[in-house]
């Protein structure tokens, strides 16, 4: 297992300090051990992407399952992608953070590889299990199967996984009682012309209620795909309103923390580093807004494939003195804390979790109009920029003029107005937009459908039932589609966590690479010895 599963303490005096003073024994022991080992036994690796139209194995065979006893609880079976730093992933701590332990039991499931750095904090409130970290792809079905029979669940959630979409006819066919609920962050047209929005609406037959961060989405649903309004509910995201507080935080100490001048307006720039979140467009911004004014700089907070690409075009243009970029930073709320402003330039977003919480520690928002923004900026807490690149272009980085003027603007119109945007961004927050009010809707929400199964859906699992291999059929082909995606996950992964891709065979490759230069030694070496005999070195 290639993930960190246990965070050890280590002391001077610990059990760890007493196996190493062992450890020539131990070596020993392995040693005798290994001598005994007749057949060969190959190492794997995982992530590994090792699925090709095999028949999907989806019971547990003569394993005993250990049922756990009836709780009383709505026992909440959980499909996410992985467990990393995105608005998302937050999105999906915060709510399982908040919800009455009293009352749900919760157990997730990851179906995509990625360093999950959040995991340990959502092994606080729910068990994990990472699909790709432990277990072959065919026999994730059967593992899917044996998680919901032995944790009694009676409810399905699914946000941003697509396995999990993919399986959702079949756990509906097998467990036409169970109801299904998942929540959508946003369309994205230049993902398979619709991204899980997409995903979602391809298994409407089977899913109860689909949850929206925001009003624009609801209406592509509805318009776009066809769904019916009354299955679909906007639940916002929200905010830690105490965390992310202005009143905890003193700015002239967080200044010199971050050693940055007093005199100069902070504008920050907070996200994943990414074609979505236009960063060449940010730099295009500083470029105009420098020949205006300078006293300013922006801050780059945050990691993604065009860091490097960002930072070398930052000196291209001749920006050091005005950018700095700090990488990914944990206490996300000490950089509002010193910001004058947050700039949001993404061609697509559902409604991002850094506007609310630049919102929330009083800090004006200027973003482009795309997705939901609009349902939460206001001319009195930052301004929209009406976004003029086409979706289908996100690898473009060729922009418009007046887009870029319209930023550079409306940034010196707030920054020569601040007094004016301060107290109005965080009573905004504290309308509508608190994560209290979040828990609070999404509990409704699961209780509701939990207590009041929708009979058609029910009626549609029986159909299914009677039609399983198909349903089964139609997984494989999904995974199938996704065989190189998910062989470049892999190997995206292993770079990050072993500096170097592996070939799809993961260690297997790299012991037979071993194995070939141990060969290719052995051999120089006797040959070495043999020269030096001929030569007539004793010593050889």
């Amino acid at each position: 297992m290639s993930y960190y599963g246990q965070w050890y303490r280590r002391k001077e005096n610990g059990e760890l300090k007493k196996a190493k003073d062992n450890q020539k024994r131990s070596k020993e022991i392995i040693n005798e051990t290994a001598k005994k080992v007749i057949n060969p036994v190959n190492a794997i690796q995982y992530p590994k992407q090792d699925y090709n139209y095999d028949l999907l194995c989806d019971y547990v065979g003569d394993i005993k399952i250990p049922k756990q006893k009836s709780n009383d609880k709505i026992n909440i079976l959980m499909f996410f992608p992985w467990l990393i730093t995105g608005g998302a992933d937050i999105f999906n701590l915060n709510l399982i953070k908040g919800l009455d332990k009293n009352k749900y039991n919760i157990i997730i499931i990851l179906t995509e590889p990625n360093k999950n750095v959040l995991r340990q904090e959502f092994e606080k409130y729910a068990v994990v299990y990472d699909l790709t970290s432990f277990i072959n792809q065919k026999y994730w079905l059967a593992f899917v199967n044996y998680i919901i029979e032995k944790e009694n669940i009676n409810l399905i959630f699914n946000s941003n996984s697509k396995f999990g979409y993919y399986i959702l006819p079949y756990i509906k066919g097998r467990n036409n009682n169970i109801p299904i609920i998942d929540y959508i962050h946003m369309e994205e047209w230049y993902n398979r012309n619709g991204g899980y929005a997409r995903y979602s609406s391809m298994q409407e037959s089977v899913i109860n209620k689909t949850l929206v961060c925001n009003n624009n989405t609801k209406r592509v649903l509805v318009k776009e795909f066809k769904r019916k309004e009354e299955e679909i509910k906007t639940i916002y995201v929200g905010v830690d309103e105490e965390k992310f507080n202005p009143d905890k935080y003193d700015k002239v100490s967080l200044l010199k923390k971050y050693k940055l001048d007093d005199n100069k307006h902070i504008i920050s720039y907070i996200c994943r580093i990414s074609e979505q979140k236009r960063p060449m467009l940010l730099l295009e911004i500083i470029n105009k807004l420098r020949d205006i004014r300078k006293d300013f700089k922006v801050l780059v907070v945050g990691e993604g494939n065009l860091l490097s690409k960002m930072k070398n075009k930052a000196k291209e243009l001749k920006l050091e003195e005005y950018i700095c970029f700090l990488g990914n930073i944990e206490n996300t709320e000490e950089i509002y804390a010193i910001s004058d402003l947050t700039i949001n330039c993404s061609l697509k977003e559902g409604l991002a979790l850094t506007s609310y919480e630049s919102l929330s520690m009083d800090v004006p928002v200027i973003s482009s109009d795309v997705g939901g923004q609009s349902e939460l900026i206001d001319e009195n807490s930052g301004a929209l920029i009406k976004c003029m690149q086409d979706e289908k272009d996100i690898y473009s980085e060729k922009y418009e003029l007046d887009e870029i003027e319209n930023f550079v603007n409306s940034i010196i119109k707030i920054l020569n107005n601040l007094n004016r945007y301060k107290g109005n961004c965080r009573k905004r927050i504290l309308e509508k937009f608190t994560i209290s009010e979040m828990i609070n809707n999404m509990s409704k929400v699961f209780e509701n459908v939990y207590k009041n199964p929708n009979s058609e859906k029910i009626k549609n699992g029986e159909g299914l039932k009677n039609n399983i291999k198909i349903v089964k059929e139609f997984i494989t082909v999904n995974m199938m589609n996704d065989k190189i995606e998910y062989n470049w996950e892999c190997k995206e992964y292993e770079k990050k966590i072993y500096g170097v891709a592996y070939s799809k065979e993961g260690i297997n490759y790299k012991y037979e690479l071993i194995k070939e230069e141990l060969w290719k030694y052995k051999i120089w070496r006797k040959f070495v010895k043999l020269v030096h005999k001929m030569k007539g070195n004793k010593d050889g």
